[in-house]
């Protein structure tokens, strides 16, 4: 099937615009043409990962000399993998009206010491993301880049790589894009065109699977576990709805609640009657269409969901982290607040996860030094799934967010511990978990 290509986009596709992008936008074409789409939409917001991508899996005893992982540089780690064709020296940069910002990956964005990496590492990563700097990327290091400054404005159009910010732009924003990996991200990336499919378009962007919320949802930890009961409902492709009399929720519980939907589901947008832009009433967020199937949610699921990622048995835990999603700067000020007075028990190590727009808030607010005072590291970028090494050795681990725990319970053999994050700071200061 033809692809209707703008005068722009066919100069482009003849090599007028340099080869990098002539080879990403003929990738593009291809993949709408395998999506029956038949146009393209210019993408102004981009966002997937620029560092490097090893992951703890690669390093199973923790050595980091791995040679194919400490010679690698920007072109070998993305460029070559997803598009072969150009070689190097030929890449000349990013579509430059698009701003983009990296994904987390990982390695810390200022050190190597507290999460047991090597400095060999830690400089390759450094590397890597000083190179894709020089070809346009800003260095956000985050997987939510709404709080550094990313934000698509209703209508824009978008591709990330992260999952949980396809469901935020979506869903809160309005900002219109679809899931995609690295291969078509990357080519978005360098020639600033998506095919226009899915959500991309207004007919689509409505509620399919209605949830009847009995549960004022008042903590973050019932809009995380909310998220798994809403996920584990839905068939491929769904929109949920999520209608009731619970409390409104904020930045923080959203982004939460969408990254363990995410992890339970492969939906892309969420409505939630009255909070969403396109969902301020239950027949705006339907058109006018009878749901494919309705739910009920009470308390006792949240609770019976809280139960299963928690270890069953109490125990001493000497790794703790919050941040999933990266914390923002209000949630490190909540967290250095709670810990002042305290201090974490020595041989216990305990982190939060931001990226370096908020870590860099924090510093400049003294939030960071009070909170190592307590004992408490601030780190940026990844998380326990994605920081090589930053748990490595631990005997039990305590976590504050669904995914990390889902994740960690498959991949660790060790007590993986989930709760709110004051069972997570209390159990820093004690070395055990208590079940309640």
């Amino acid at each position: 099937m033809d692809v209707k290509l703008t005068l722009a986009e066919q100069d482009m596709l003849d090599g007028k615009a340099g080869k990098a992008k002539q080879l990403a936008l003929r990738g593009i074409v291809k993949y709408a043409q395998i999506l029956g789409a038949e146009e393209l939409v210019e993408v102004t917001k981009t966002h997937m990962c620029c560092g490097s991508e090893a992951i703890p899996s690669d390093f199973p005893d923790g050595n980091l000399d791995c040679p194919a992982y400490l010679r690698e540089d920007f072109y070998d780690q993305h460029i070559r993998e997803f598009i072969p064709e150009l070689n190097r020296g030929e890449f000349d940069g990013f579509y430059e009206n698009a701003f983009l910002i990296d994904d987390v990956h990982t390695s810390d964005s200022y050190q190597w010491e507290y999460t047991q990496q090597t400095k060999e590492f830690w400089q390759m990563n450094q590397r890597i993301m000083d190179e894709a700097i020089k070809y346009g990327c800003i260095a956000g290091s985050t997987c939510a880049p709404y709080l550094a400054g990313w934000l698509p404005v209703m209508g824009e159009y978008f591709v990330t790589t992260e999952s949980s910010n396809v469901l935020y732009c979506n869903s809160i924003l309005g900002a219109r894009g679809n899931g995609g990996g690295g291969l078509t991200t990357m080519l978005s990336a360098v020639c600033g065109r998506a095919p226009k499919w899915g959500l991309h378009f207004a007919e689509n962007r409505r509620g399919t699977h209605v949830f009847h919320i009995h549960s004022k949802l008042m903590g973050k930890l019932q809009w995380d576990m909310l998220g798994i009961a809403v996920g584990r409902r839905l068939a491929p492709n769904a929109i949920p709805v999520l209608v009731g009399d619970f409390e409104r929720p904020d930045l923080i519980k959203l982004k939460t609640m969408f990254t363990s939907l995410a992890t339970a589901s492969g939906c892309e947008m969420c409505m939630i009657v009255g909070v969403s832009p396109e969902a301020q009433t239950y027949e705006a967020a339907m058109k006018d269409h009878a749901p494919v199937a309705e739910f009920d949610i009470d308390d006792g699921m949240l609770e019976e969901y809280r139960r299963e990622l928690c270890h069953p048995s109490s125990g001493p835990v000497d790794f703790l982290q919050i941040g999933c999603p990266n914390a923002s700067v209000e949630e490190l000020q909540r967290i250095e607040r709670y810990m002042r007075g305290k201090h974490v028990k020595e041989g216990v190590r305990f982190c939060v996860f931001t990226n370096v727009a908020q870590y860099e808030l924090a510093r400049l607010s003294h939030i960071v030094d009070s909170l190592r005072e307590s004992g408490v590291e601030v780190l940026t970028s990844g998380c326990i799934l994605r920081c090589i090494n930053v748990a490595y050795g631990a005997k039990g681990i305590g976590l504050s967010a669904a995914k990390l725990a889902h994740y960690s319970k498959t991949e660790r053999d060790v007590p993986v511990y989930y709760g709110t994050e004051q069972e997570v700071m209390d159990a820093a200061v004690s070395g055990y978990w208590s079940v309640r």
